[in-house]
């Protein structure tokens, strides 16, 4: 009888590879989501807490000034004159005392000399004037005699500046911690990066396993029975693995896109998956013009073999597929229209996240790698035009023309 460590009955499953990877971009999606949300409630935090402030210091500000005005006013109605307007001078903040008729009569904190009458000096007090009033703070009405009216016209706090620049410097504050949480989203991104290379990696494996088990399928048969027609067949499968072999070479290398058929590369990919499948699934391919587009077009080609499997996959490989190729606005595009599942709206950008699939088998980087082929070499997009669950899917690949 074995024991428990020869089953492996008792001790926990080791997680496997495509475990490991979902796991790390979970992890660096929740941080991404943590150092956003933390910048986001500190600066609304700092925001709401010096406001309050502010609001607190012109209120103290404004009731200061009321019991000055009335204590002018008092002043004035005993004869006190040189009282009163002492009582003014002594206000620590921007104030323009005007008459009815907007002409300034005493003003203080304004860098103007109380006795410079000269029209420069008025037009900066009436600019003043001007400005309080545009910022809320309506004047302080006071009938000093009888038929005599004088108007109070106020500006902020030394204080309230004070916190404004507190503002700013909180400001810069958050925008270094921004940057700060963008250096380390790069950092994490270059992660990312080196996850889906290490995932395109063991997808090339992959790819090219099924062609080569066959090639050995085929050499046994043909030692068998040394047939041509098994040669031809032979001899079709190593052009495949030369063509997946050009593939993987192009990824990352600078090459010059060169003009060619959209038409004929979506049939192409059309033909070569009709017999890849599966018998229950049909693929109809209708050309609405799409002319000619700079691509490299075993790359775009490529894409499209994804999107054509990912399709019959969604439809538990029975349905049809329809890719429809034309030319529209906004440049050349391919839409691959499928019968299957659907995709919830919420996750239209998050199935071409790097790990994301909702198959058991898979790394979930088809559609990773084919925006990145779309966008990086083409400039172009890969995107869910429409898509509504249980209804279908109609993804459309996008490229400049």
């Amino acid at each position: 009888m074995m024991n428990e460590r020869e089953t492996g009955k008792g001790s926990p499953a080791r997680p496997t590879d495509r475990e490991i990877l979902t796991g790390r971009l979970r992890r660096a999606g929740l941080y991404k989501g943590f150092l956003f949300i933390g910048a986001v409630v500190l600066a609304a935090a700092l925001f709401i807490v010096t406001n309050l402030l502010v609001r607190q210091v012109r209120a103290s500000a404004l009731s200061h000034l009321e019991r000055t005005v009335d204590y002018y006013r008092l002043l004035l109605l005993n004869d006190n004159a040189e009282l009163a307007y002492e009582a003014v001078q002594a206000i620590d903040f921007p104030i323009v005392v005007t008459g009815a008729d907007g002409t300034p009569k005493s003003w203080r904190n304004l860098g103007v000399a109380p006795d410079d009458t000269s029209a420069e000096a008025m037009e900066t007090l009436r600019e003043f004037v001007r400005d309080s009033r545009r910022q809320g703070n309506e004047p302080l009405r006071v009938e000093v005699f009888p038929g005599q009216v004088d108007y109070f016209h106020y500006g902020d706090p030394q204080l309230v500046r004070t916190l404004r620049l507190v503002s700013i410097a909180t400001a810069l504050a958050v925008a270094l911690y921004v940057f700060l949480g963008y250096i380390g989203f790069r950092t994490i991104r270059k992660a990312e990066e080196r996850s889906v290379w290490v995932g395109m990696a063991r997808e090339t494996a992959h790819q090219l396993g099924t062609p080569i088990s066959s090639l050995m399928g085929w050499l046994e048969v043909l030692a068998e029975s040394g047939r041509p027609e098994v040669v031809r067949a032979m001899k079709q499968d190593v052009r495949r693995l030369e063509k997946i072999v050009v593939r993987f070479s192009k990824i990352g290398a600078v090459e010059t896109l060169t003009p060619g058929s959209l038409a004929e590369v979506v049939r192409s990919s059309v033909e070569y998956m009709r017999t890849r499948v599966g018998s229950r699934v049909t693929i109809e391919h209708e050309d609405r013009s799409a002319g000619e587009v700079a691509m490299q077009q075993e790359l775009v080609g490529w894409v499209l073999e994804n999107l054509i499997r990912n399709a019959a996959q969604a439809m538990n490989g029975k349905g049809r597929i329809r890719v429809v190729s034309g030319r529209g606005e906004q440049g050349a595009y391919v839409d691959v229209i499928d019968e299957g599942v659907g995709i919830a709206k919420k996750d239209f950008e998050a199935i071409f996240r790097p790990g994301y699939t909702t198959r058991k088998r898979g790394w979930g980087l088809g559609l990773s790698l084919g925006r990145r082929i779309v966008e990086e070499i083409h400039r172009g997009r890969l995107f869910v035009l429409a898509s509504r669950p249980g209804e279908g899917t109609t993804i459309r690949l996008l490229l400049p023309t």
